[in-house]
C-alpha cells in the first residue's frame, strides 16, 4: 500500500468538485469559512473554478470534472486534495480518468465521503494508494469545530492514528436555518454500537476498505471491479469492510450486500462495520440490522453496527487501505490505523 504525504504545515490544499459544487448557502458560506480557518493556520489553497457551480446535479460536465481531478492530482504545487461536497454523478468521470498514469505517479491523498466513494475506493483498490474517507471540505466551515472534525484534522495531519466513537449523533440538521449557517452538529441522539452476533467484545485486525454502499455496487461486473486482486494481495491481512447507506432502505441494503457477496467481494473478510443508515426506518417490518444479518450471518465473522460513519454525523475518519486494529465493546468502537 502506498501512503501519500499527510497534510503538513504550510501545505497547499486543492479543493475540487468532482460531483456537486457548493453554489448556495449554507454550503457556500461554510466553504468560505473553512478556507478562512485553514488559511489562519498557515495553509494555502488552489480552488477549482467549478467549486461554486451546481446545475443539473453536477458542478460541471463530466469531461471538465474528470480533467479537474487529474489536473489537481498531477499538479506538483498541490499537496493534498479535498472534495468540496458529495453528490450523485461522479461515476460518469471514471472512463475519462487515467488510473494507469496515477499508479505510476507520486501518490497524493484524496479525501471525501458519500459520492466521493467513487474515487476514494478506486484509488485504493485499483492503484494501491491509500485514500481518506471522511468529511467533505465544507464540513470544516462550522464556526466551532465538532470534536469529530478536530479528530479528522488531527488524522489527516498525521497527529493521531486512532479513531474512537462518539457519545451522541445528529438527526435534525440545523444549518439550513439562515441564522445557523455555520453551526456545529446538532447531536441529540445517543450512539448505540452493537455487536450483531452478541459478542461481549470484538478484537479483529485487517486491511480496512469500504465506503457508501449506494455507490459500491455500481462497480460490480465492470472493469473497475478489481476486488479479487485486492483480496489476493492482502489475503494474509484479511479485509475489514466498512459500509454506510445514504438512500438505501433495508431492502436496498439487503440486495446490495447480496450482490457484493455473490461477486466474491467478501471471500477474504475478517469483519464488517456498518455506519448509521441515513434512511433509518424499517421497510415492511424489516430493519437494517435484520437485512444485514440475513445476508452476512452465515459468514461467521464479526458484524459491528451503528458506527459513526456516514450521513448522520459525527463521522470518524478512515484511511482506506491502512491496516486496522478494531475493538468494539461496551458501546465503544476504537479503530487504530497503521500505515504499513
Amino acid at each position: 500500500m502506498k501512503y501519500p504525504h499527510f497534510l503538513t504545515s504550510k501545505a497547499t490544499i486543492g479543493i475540487i468538485a468532482p460531483s456537486f459544487g457548493s453554489q448556495d448557502d449554507p454550503y457556500l458560506s461554510r466553504v468560505l469559512n473553512a478556507q478562512k480557518k485553514f488559511m489562519k493556520m498557515g495553509y494555502s489553497f488552489k480552488i477549482s473554478k467549478d467549486v461554486f457551480n451546481l446545475e443539473k446535479a453536477q458542478s460541471a460536465n463530466k469531461f471538465e470534472r474528470a480533467k479537474e481531478f487529474e489536473n489537481f492530482y498531477f499538479d506538483k504545487d498541490v499537496d493534498f486534495i479535498m472534495s468540496v461536497a458529495g453528490g450523485e454523478r461522479m461515476v460518469e468521470i471514471l472512463p475519462l480518468i487515467d488510473f494507469e498514469k496515477i499508479k505510476q505517479s507520486k501518490p497524493k491523498f484524496f479525501m471525501g465521503f458519500s459520492d466521493n466513494t467513487t474515487l476514494t475506493f478506486l484509488l485504493t483498490t485499483l492503484c494501491d494508494i491509500a485514500s481518506i474517507y471522511a468529511q467533505n471540505f465544507q464540513d470544516f466551515g462550522m464556526e466551532n469545530w465538532d470534536e469529530s472534525v478536530i479528530d479528522c484534522y488531527n488524522t489527516i495531519s498525521n497527529k493521531n492514528n486512532i479513531q474512537t466513537s462518539y457519545d451522541k449523533y445528529e438527526i435534525e440538521d440545523l444549518k439550513h436555518n439562515k441564522n445557523n449557517k455555520l453551526c456545529s452538529y446538532n447531536k441529540t441522539e445517543k450512539v448505540l454500537i452493537e455487536n450483531l452476533k452478541n459478542e461481549n467484545e470484538i478484537n479483529v485486525s485487517g486491511r480496512i476498505i469500504g465506503g457508501c454502499l449506494d455507490v459500491l455496487t455500481l462497480f460490480c461486473g465492470t472493469k473497475y471491479d478489481k476486488i479479487k486482486d485486492f483480496n489476493e494481495k492482502y489475503k494474509n491481512d484479511g479485509i475489514i469492510w466498512f459500509f454506510e447507506a445514504a438512500e438505501l432502505n433495508p431492502m436496498g441494503v439487503l440486495r446490495s450486500l447480496w450482490q457484493l457477496k455473490q461477486c466474491h467481494w467478501f471471500d477474504n473478510a475478517n469483519a464488517f462495520i456498518f455506519g448509521r443508515p441515513a434512511n433509518y426506518n424499517d421497510f415492511m417490518e424489516v430493519s437494517h440490522k435484520e437485512a444485514i444479518k440475513e445476508v452476512l450471518e452465515d459468514l461467521n465473522i464479526p458484524i459491528i453496527y451503528g458506527a459513526d460513519i456516514g450521513h448522520l454525523p459525527p463521522t470518524i475518519t478512515i484511511v482506506n487501505g491502512s491496516f486496522a486494529n478494531i475493538t468494539s465493546n461496551d458501546n465503544k468502537l476504537i479503530i487504530e490505523m497503521l500505515y504499513k
